[in-house]
């Protein structure tokens, strides 16, 4: 009989506290890509933030745009934003491509899903402030995760003129709930789901309640433009449009046809809407 309890213990652990500590990793586990030398026209440069070496490719503008900074999505780096780089070049902007912590060439044993990555984009404007290339203000571009992170950095700050961002989630705690259920069928009531989330923010140091990004847009002073992809099951537009309505204005929202999550740039409409709102707003 002891034996039996003391095995019917052992797997009650296992399931309180493996499972969840195994779930977590999948929450805060890096994702490395293979990195690349910069493209013609960069130069590639590290900025610190919280003492993490992050990888960064610069293009250098003229003062009178705001420069340009652009955050990518959870497993992604800074090579698969270049074209984006080069077409806001081309318009004039400084940009600044930077590779998220435990992303691509830079530093770090955690991701946060946008949580700690708001640090690292506000050490990326400290840095280009710092050096005078921001003296039109910043333009924040984010995607997915970095949409996430794109807002939070830009909260409550008067030096951001335009925030556009793809597929942002609304809250950490719902879109761990959502992804829970569409990726392993697993129903919100489980208590699987607070615990790994309690794991992954003790293991990496952050705070899942304020990884909000409609409280994030409630507090935003610029003008934002949030785009939804209309293939998109992991943020759909129910979710996107949660953060634009939290959001003041001025506003405006573009539910890319079709498009999988981060699909809307692959629209022949994605520049002109982006270029047509940058210039309603004198960016």
């Amino acid at each position: 009989m002891r034996r039996v309890f003391l095995r019917v213990a052992l797997y009650g652990v296992a399931l309180l506290l493996g499972l969840p500590l195994a779930f977590s990793q999948v929450l805060i586990g890096t994702h490395r890509q293979p990195t690349s030398s910069a493209p013609a026209g960069f130069e590639e440069l590290h900025i610190v933030a919280e003492g993490l070496s992050l990888r960064a490719w610069l293009a250098r503008g003229g003062p009178e745009r705001p420069a340009a900074l652009v955050a990518h999505g959870l497993g992604d780096s800074i090579e698969s934003y270049v074209e984006v780089a080069q077409t806001l070049s081309k318009r004039g902007h400084t940009v600044l491509l930077l590779d998220l912590r435990g992303h691509g060439g830079s530093a770090g044993r955690y991701t946060t899903l946008g949580g700690r990555e708001r640090e690292d984009l506000r050490a990326a404007m400290a840095w280009l402030s710092a050096r005078g290339l921001a003296p039109a203000g910043t333009l924040l571009m984010g995607y997915s995760m970095g949409a996430v992170a794109a807002l939070r950095a830009a909260a409550d700050r008067t030096d951001v003129r335009a925030v556009v961002v793809e597929a942002p989630f609304d809250t950490y705690r719902a879109s761990v709930a959502h992804h829970a259920r569409l990726l392993y069928g697993l129903p919100s009531w489980l208590p699987l789901i607070p615990l790994t989330i309690a794991i992954a923010e003790w293991r990496a140091g952050f705070d899942a309640d304020d990884v909000d990004a409609v409280a994030a847009a409630r507090r935003l002073h610029a003008p934002l433009f949030a785009i939804a992809d209309g293939g998109d099951a992991r943020m759909p537009e129910a979710v996107v449009r949660r953060v634009y309505d939290a959001h003041p204005g001025p506003k405006r929202f573009w539910l890319a046809p079709g498009a999988d999550h981060l699909g809307a740039m692959l629209s022949p409409e994605y520049w002109p809407r982006v270029v047509s709102f940058l210039d309603d707003n004198g960016v």
